[in-house]
């Protein structure tokens, strides 16, 4: 994720936007900041995708949010032990869920 948001954060962009990720016990979150529309010294954020680790399985699950922010598993994507694999499938996007 790191290396994500390092590269999709570059200097040139990155007075207009920006990639960020967030840590919780068994869950991290992919955000895209944004300078704010009333101020532009003041950054929004929206989050992009969570994926969510389950120790039983030794693996991590992807999940999408809605309109009403709630978040739901991709069903069409299998769960893995690499997050770099899960997070390709956000960067490519198939169902027009992340980016849409």
């Amino acid at each position: 994720m790191k290396e994500f948001c390092e590269k999709h954060s570059s200097a040139e962009v990155a007075d207009r936007l920006r990639y960020a990720y967030e840590f919780a016990a068994n869950s991290a979150l992919l955000v895209e900041k944004r300078p704010s529309f009333m101020n532009a010294n003041d950054w929004s954020s929206k989050p992009v995708a969570k994926f969510r680790y389950s120790e039983s399985r030794n693996a991590w699950s992807l999940y999408w949010q809605d309109s009403d922010e709630r978040w739901h598993r991709l069903t069409n994507v299998k769960i893995e032990p690499d997050i770099r694999v899960l997070l390709k499938s956000v960067i490519d996007d198939p169902l027009g869920v992340f980016w849409g």
